[in-house]
């Protein structure tokens, strides 16, 4: 392990601290286990998208503990279960990405062949069966509108 310079970790720390899957505040919040936060992610351009992130900062997922991997099997199997109860997605596409957020997450993608409704909307995977479109134009909700979908897909866990 090389020895960090008062530089490098206080650049460190800045980065730490910019990190947005860091906020303790991070929502819309599904539910909050030991290693993992399940929330609700602000793009639905595919219905129930959500990601699992690390509650502790870290960039590599090579460096997750061991209880953390086992706490991440545990809580996408309960992720996985609340979005199908809820929605009934035809598959699901799970991917570390990591591209604008450095911080370890899992993003958990339902995908659907036909449409589905919520609220007022229909949500459409037009790419179905194949890749999810990743330049597909973003469905942002209003806040009232997510705070809704979280408690429906919190209820279809609850519920099941």
């Amino acid at each position: 392990m090389r020895d960090m310079g008062k530089d490098e970790s206080n650049a460190g720390a800045r980065l730490h601290r910019a990190c947005t899957l860091c906020d303790p505040d991070l929502r819309p919040l599904l539910f909050d286990g030991p290693h993992w936060r399940l929330v609700l992610n602000y793009n639905q351009d595919l219905l129930a998208k959500c990601f699992l992130a690390l509650r502790r900062h870290e960039e590599s997922v090579l460096e997750l503990t061991a209880a953390e991997w086992i706490d991440l099997q545990h809580e996408l199997d309960r992720a996985t279960r609340m979005v199908a109860t809820t929605f009934r997605p035809d598959h699901f596409n799970y991917a570390f990405l990591q591209n604008q957020d450095r911080h370890v997450h899992l993003h958990i993608i339902p995908r659907y062949a036909t449409p589905r409704s919520f609220g007022e909307r229909v949500f459409e995977d037009t790419e179905y069966p194949g890749h999810y479109a990743v330049g597909a134009p973003a469905v942002h909700l209003r806040t009232q509108e997510l705070s809704v979908l979280a408690a429906a897909l919190r209820d279809g866990l609850t519920h099941r």
